[in-house]
């Protein structure tokens, strides 16, 4: 697989957890200055907002809402696209505090999958459900040796979740209507590397991030490797399909503190991408 990756754009200190909008503008942290910020189409990088946390991952809701896990504040919050006004949705289960969330991804209007590893890499983490209306979270699995990016197989049946520290990802079962999991399943491993952000294509490839292994594997249905993609820098942190054909993928490295993109040979899963995307035309 042959892929030319270009800087989409620069100078962002620690950049992961990218969202495309409907008109191509790029929402991403920089996880070390507390800060969200926007990249235009043309690569120009403006601050959204300052958490004054450790923000890691955003996500568009279909409604046009933007979604923010932040590690340091320990919460899933709301930004308003327009002012950058923060909002907490959802900090605590059942009155203790959420560990330090990492990544989420919209099951529904209503419900949220997110990582919640906190920020010690040797303690245990978990996986929350968190209802939107009323900020309820749920632990959906705990004792994950930190939980990282997470997304939903296109039919929503699976969950699919990096386990960081022991290099592999999961596949989980959803059960009655998404409220509970089946029991967990190995994807696949890399041995040396650990995998952070992930993303599926149309064709059900799982594109891994390998944070400190420098490349973006691609994982076939059948849990082989079928590619292993260099991006420049060692430290890939995550990725996500935009554009108006879903096909660029970005990808964001700490490193070259770049945001790249490519095109890609099939369009990205639009259904529970963090991007917003148009329904293609049939």
């Amino acid at each position: 697989m042959q892929i030319n990756w270009e800087i989409a754009a620069a100078g962002i200190i620690a950049p992961e957890g990218p969202a495309v909008d409907l008109n191509g503008h790029i929402t991403l942290v920089s996880r070390w200055t507390g800060k969200v910020v926007q990249a235009s189409p043309a690569g120009r990088v403006t601050d959204l907002v300052q958490t004054g946390g450790k923000p890691q991952s955003v996500a568009w809701m279909p409604s046009g809402r933007l979604l923010l896990a932040d590690a340091n504040n320990h919460a899933l919050l709301e930004i308003d696209p327009r002012s950058g006004a923060l909002n907490t949705l959802a900090d605590n289960v059942d009155g203790s505090p959420f560990l330090g969330p990492n990544d989420l991804v919209v099951y529904d209007a209503n419900v949220v999958y997110l990582t919640d590893p906190g920020l010690d890499m040797e303690a245990p983490g978990q996986v929350l459900r968190i209802e939107l209306a009323t900020g309820q979270a749920s632990v959906m699995a705990q004792g994950l040796r930190f939980p990282n990016g997470i997304t939903l197989s296109e039919d929503g049946r699976r969950l699919l979740v990096a386990e960081s520290v022991t290099h592999r990802v999961l596949a989980y079962e959803l059960l009655d209507q998404g409220t509970r999991l089946g029991p967990a399943r190995v994807v696949c491993e890399f041995p040396d590397h650990h995998p952070d952000g992930i993303a599926l294509d149309s064709a059900g490839n799982l594109l891994v991030t390998l944070c400190g292994g420098g490349a973006l594997e691609v994982v076939a249905p059948d849990g082989s490797v079928t590619a292993s993609l260099s991006i420049g820098g060692a430290h890939v942190t995550n990725c996500v399909f935009g554009g108006p054909e879903f096909r660029t993928l970005y990808v964001t490295e700490d490193d070259q503190q770049a945001l790249l993109r490519a095109e890609w040979p099939v369009p990205g899963q639009r259904r529970y991408s963090r991007s917003r995307s148009e329904p293609p035309v049939v």
